[in-house]
């Protein structure tokens, strides 16, 4: 078993046990052990083997005994024989967003709901109602998770499907030694995709079938001798591989990798197929049109900025000079400063945020002002150690409901950078959302709003503000939005950030790391904020850090 089955066991099993009533203090373990397990860089199984499992923190004896069990058999008997005191159709109620084990408890104990039908017969005739601390706007609530949950496609994630596409693509190359390229919504960075398209330079796909079968990320590959395979990775995820010769290369590329709109636009402009050539530029040139970047190609004016030879010069990753929202061992992190500057420093950044969340948090182990300062200690400790890139004091505070920070103004005003956001209290009215929000921004010392609207792809739907105000108060107030590299958040997403770029707010793109691999989410962000058409000149962490530190001045 992989690393993340082992902690998708893990998390199953601290689900049960919070739909059962169980000890809260074993319920988080066992949540707390599935965060480092999906964060171990080495294999669970060798550790295993090596007999070293239960010196990794947070892995005591019992949870070892229980990964020991899983790696050896396959199987969890504590997670079988819990699983047979429970309706298996109760995890299920997990997916509804808003909706926590311990709620799908009571809900089940007290009301006897097992189901997805049950609980919507339940709320839409008022008996959730009758539970105590329940009420008619929490049956409301319980209804829109509902039709939230309806809406959902099976899609996956940009941050799960790119890494699948570039690991195929460098198995394919290294079997075929011929040109093999990432097509469709994964090239375009789409938040979500459906499927995996690629292309491969060949003339028929005989050979690529037969490399296919040699491949192990492979588990199926569908019959038949088609111009198109069909085949499936074990995530499950299914990949499309086109073929195309040296001459229409450029021209099967713009082809799968659309989007649909886009191709059909240029179709037009071609009276038909578009021109046979080998490379894209080639074919846009054609057409009388700048290359477009794959991000844009949602047939929303690039075309037409592309005829007048005026497209965006976009932001890259190589602009990116730093990261803003980080988190260390300090809170929720799993990563010592020293190793998160380390990295920084191989990833050629310039500066790196230490951002630990505030005491407001707790269940990210949030900070106290005390541990704040013990921190800051650190932080100059590894700077003197780390010269190559300069670690900022920092914090993500959180917002409380009334606008107000978690931290008094004249601890705020010591940080090098403070990052406000809001985790709770997301479903407060669209007034009450924007003036809590506004607050916030108007505070002098706060620099950044992390992940605006708070939303979880296909999880939980984002907040929402009067975002024409929102934008207004962060131009005037020189504070930055962010889009957040997390492939479950990318908030802000395409659609806000243009809009915000567009209504003269700086933007910041971060990773929201809570381990160094996660570091590389950078790329998920830098990637929306292309879709949102922005420049490195809208983003404040293109600054050199001499030109950081006087944004950060600003207003002070």
């Amino acid at each position: 078993m992989t690393n993340q089955q082992l902690a998708g066991v893990l998390r199953q099993f601290a689900d049960l046990l919070a739909i059962k009533g169980e000890n809260p203090f074993r319920i988080n373990a066992y949540q707390r052990a599935a965060e480092v397990i999906d964060h171990l860089p080495e294999p669970v199984t060798e550790l295993v083997e090596s007999g070293t499992l239960t010196e990794i923190p947070g892995i005591g004896a019992g949870i070892g005994a229980a990964l020991e069990e899983l790696v050896e058999t396959g199987h969890y008997g504590a997670l079988d024989q819990l699983s047979s005191e429970l309706p298996a159709t109760l995890l299920t109620l997990l997916d509804i967003p808003g909706l926590g084990p311990k709620t799908i408890g009571r809900l089940y104990r007290e009301l006897g709901i097992t189901n997805l039908s049950e609980l919507e017969s339940a709320a839409l005739s008022g008996r959730i109602r009758q539970l105590k601390g329940m009420g008619k706007r929490s049956e409301e609530r319980i209804l829109e998770g509902i039709a939230f949950l309806n809406q959902r496609t099976h899609r996956y994630s940009i941050g799960m499907a790119l890494p699948a596409a570039e690991r195929l693509v460098s198995a394919l190359r290294s079997n075929l030694n011929t040109r093999v390229e990432i097509a469709g919504s994964v090239r375009r960075m789409a938040e979500t995709v459906g499927n995996v398209d690629l292309i491969a330079m060949a003339d028929d796909s005989s050979h690529l079938r037969e490399a296919l079968s040699r491949i192990d990320l492979i588990t199926e590959i569908e019959g038949g001798d088609q111009p198109v395979i069909n085949a499936f990775l074990e995530s499950g995820i299914h990949v499309r591989i086109a073929t195309a010769p040296f001459d229409r290369f450029g021209t099967e590329w713009v082809n799968w990798t659309g989007s649909r709109t886009h191709v059909e636009r240029l179709r037009e402009l071609a009276g038909g197929e578009l021109p046979a050539r080998p490379d894209e530029a080639a074919v846009y040139q054609a057409l009388g049109l700048q290359w477009i970047p794959p991000e844009l190609r949602e047939d929303r004016g690039e075309i037409e900025a592309a005829r007048r030879g005026d497209l965006p010069d976009l932001i890259t990753l190589a602009d990116i000079k730093g990261d803003f929202q980080v988190h260390s061992e300090w809170s929720d992190g799993r990563s010592t400063i020293r190793d998160l500057a380390l990295a920084a420093r191989d990833r050629g950044y310039h500066y790196l945020a230490i951002s630990d969340h505030s005491v407001g948090l707790p269940i990210a182990g949030g900070l106290s002002i005390e541990r704040l300062r013990e921190q800051w200690r650190v932080i100059d400790q590894v700077n003197a150690e780390v010269p190559e890139v300069r670690l900022l004091r920092a914090s993500e505070v959180e917002v409380h409901a009334d606008g107000s920070l978690d931290f008094p103004d004249e601890i705020l005003a010591e940080l090098d950078i403070v990052i406000a956001s809001l985790h709770s209290g997301l479903r407060q009215p669209k007034a009450e959302l924007t003036q809590r929000l506004l607050r916030a921004l108007r505070n002098p010392n706060v620099d950044i709003i992390a992940h605006p609207t708070g939303r979880i792809i296909d999880r939980r739907p984002g907040a929402e503000y009067d975002w024409d105000t929102v934008f207004q108060v962060a131009r005037e107030t020189g504070t930055a939005l962010e889009i957040d590299g997390d492939p479950a958040r990318l908030d802000l997403n395409e659609e806000h950030a243009r809009m915000a770029a567009e209504a003269g707010v700086r933007i910041a793109i971060d990773s929201d790391a809570h381990n160094l691999s996660a570091l590389s989410a950078e790329r998920y962000g830098v990637g929306i904020a292309r879709r949102a058409w922005i420049t490195p000149k809208s983003v404040i962490n293109t600054l050199p850090l001499p030109e950081l530190f006087t944004w950060l001045q600003r207003g002070k």
